[in-house]
């Protein structure tokens, strides 16, 4: 597993030569869990720094009413919160997405060249992810209505109006998955090929 994180880093811009399924997939691994601990690391401080935020308002502003108002009011400032902090999560999404998307291309392209197939096959997930990126930023507001909206009493109906809001880039981006996916678990091609001799295997 190390040699081929070793190599998919040491060729990050190499699209040359012929890369096995286990290589390919054992960096996929890699590069998956660390754009997640990326994520995780900046998006988790804002996630609660926004919920005490908006329990704190909110308790202030249902001083002396009854328990369920209360509770109404920390739940209205905390979704307001929340779609205040909006806009950073996004475009954190999106810088780790165009992290993940360049750190994979040429990976990805070795792994085609291992399975007989051109690298231009690569281009496929790659628009369907560039287009998913850049419609994240055109999403923000239909999601931050979304989340103002939301009935907070229903979490089943808040979660399906907040995918609602997704739209169509989200759509790309697990097509992007399922091309990478269904690519690249394609079997090598035996012994030589026109991309080379053989594939690197971890």
């Amino acid at each position: 597993m190390l040699d081929a994180i070793k190599h998919g880093l040491g060729n990050l811009l190499n699209g040359n030569g012929r890369d096995a399924r286990q290589a390919f997939w054992y960096y996929v691994l890699f590069i998956y869990l660390v754009t997640t601990a990326i994520s995780m690391v900046f998006v988790m401080p804002m996630m609660i720094q926004g919920m005490m935020k908006g329990i704190q308002q909110g308790i202030a502003q249902g001083q002396g009413q009854d328990p369920a108002a209360t509770q109404a009011a920390v739940q209205a400032v905390m979704m307001g919160s929340m779609s205040d902090l909006l806009p950073k999560m996004i475009w954190l999404t999106v810088a780790i997405g165009i992290i993940m998307l360049l750190s994979l291309a040429a990976a990805f392209v070795r792994r085609l060249h291992d399975s007989g197939l051109s690298g231009l096959w690569a281009l496929v997930p790659a628009a369907c992810q560039a287009v998913s990126i850049a419609t994240m930023p055109s999403q923000l507001a239909r999601m931050q209505q979304a989340m103002q909206t939301a009935d907070l009493t229903n979490p089943a109906a808040g979660m399906l109006m907040m995918r609602g809001s997704m739209g169509a880039g989200q759509l790309l981006a697990w097509v992007a998955i399922g091309v990478v996916v269904a690519l690249g678990v394609r079997k090598s091609t035996p012994g030589p090929n026109r991309f080379g001799e053989t594939a690197f295997v971890a």
